[in-house]
């Protein structure tokens, strides 16, 4: 009888003391990229060459990689939905023509999903719409893609710095600012910000069907009142750049990212991904 009683005791405790044994994944690290521009002969923090792109994306497939999507790793947060093994989630932020033309066709070839952070006002009509800004592409590629990849916001029009009332330069959706030479009042702030993440979410739900769940702050600059107006304009989820990887328990409008050096091989990014 005693032993019984041991047995029942033990299942109780194993069961109600790890609620989630079928997933596994509870402590997994899920790796977040960022990735920006696509161009020949060129590897820094924010650009990557087609060559040295495919050769990271070739080996992340060949270590058994499993790329999801925002909603997904949503979903897995909130819902405890199993990921497969080994997830990871490919960005893009701001938008560059290069991430349909050079990028995409290799996300497809690896069968790889990725999601873009868009800057909305920056896409296009054409090539020329801004001529002194690396080409954006327009809202029938952004269409075209929808196979492999998912757009989310990088605001409308705020991927800029402004002077904030501590006198340092932050993102524009940081806080109150100096705009004109007049620094702006909280509310003013609020009103400005909640205006331009609200208009993102729409302009994307009128061209793409579907609203973003998710932000990349720009400059990955956020404030305790920068999270409450993206909560408030709808959002879900918001991204940062700490360069770990995320785990359950982490807050979703702090989410991390990795920035990817274009310099990497394909070994080292791997190498890099384990010792995060």
């Amino acid at each position: 009888m005693t032993r019984k009683i041991i047995v029942v005791v033990f299942v109780y405790i194993f069961l109600f003391t790890y609620p989630f044994p079928i997933h596994g994944y509870q402590e997994q690290k899920i790796p977040v990229l960022m990735y920006h521009h696509l161009a020949e002969n060129i590897n820094n923090n924010t650009v990557i060459s087609p060559n040295n792109f495919e050769n990271q994306i070739k080996a992340l497939k060949a270590e058994g990689y499993h790329a999801i999507s925002v909603q997904e790793l949503y979903d897995y947060f909130n819902n405890h939905i199993k990921l497969p093994e080994k997830p990871i989630l490919i960005t893009f932020d701001d938008g560059y023509l290069s991430n349909y033309e050079k990028a995409y066709p290799i996300l497809k070839k690896y069968d790889m999903h990725a999601e873009i952070f868009v800057i909305a006002s920056r896409i296009v009509h054409t090539k020329n719409d801004y001529p002194k800004e690396i080409a954006k592409m327009n809202w029938d590629q952004l269409n075209e893609m929808q196979d492999y990849i998912t757009i989310q916001s990088h605001t409308w029009d705020s991927h800029y710095k402004l002077t904030s009332k501590n006198g340092r330069v932050y993102g524009a959706i940081y806080g109150p600012s100096y705009i004109n030479g007049q620094l702006e009042s909280q509310q003013q702030f609020e009103e400005r910000v909640r205006h331009d993440l609200l208009y993102s979410r729409q302009i994307i739900k009128e061209k793409l069907g579907y609203e973003p769940i998710a932000i990349s702050y720009p400059y990955g600059n956020q404030s305790p009142a920068t999270i409450q107006i993206v909560k408030e304009a709808g959002f879900k989820m918001g991204f940062v750049i700490q360069n770990k990887s995320v785990r359950m328990g982490d807050d979703l409008f702090t989410l991390s990212r990795i920035t990817v050096n274009g310099h990497d091989t394909g070994p080292e990014l791997i190498h890099k991904l384990t010792t995060q």
